[in-house]
């Protein structure tokens, strides 16, 4: 189970109406993914996610899940 306290999005200029929609759309998305293993982290720091300025908000929650998700299989959060 993957349990989110607070959730930080950077996100370019022109994406400011759309962040909350992401958000959501993010947790959507990592609710659908199979995550290995078992860790508690206080922080997870990506690196840039990349996406085009024509990228849907499902595309952009879609990088950005998928990005987390390496990340935390990988131990890649400050425990």
């Amino acid at each position: 189970m993957l349990k989110i306290d607070r959730l930080r999005l950077s996100l370019p200029a022109g994406f400011e109406t759309r962040a909350d929609r992401i958000a959501r759309l993010v947790a959507d998305e990592l609710a659908g993914l199979q995550l290995q293993g078992n860790a508690n982290f206080d922080r997870l720091t990506l690196p840039t996610v990349e996406v085009g300025q024509r990228a849907s908000d499902r595309q952009v929650a879609s990088s950005i899940a998928s990005s987390m998700a390496t990340h935390l299989n990988e131990g890649g959060g400050k425990p």
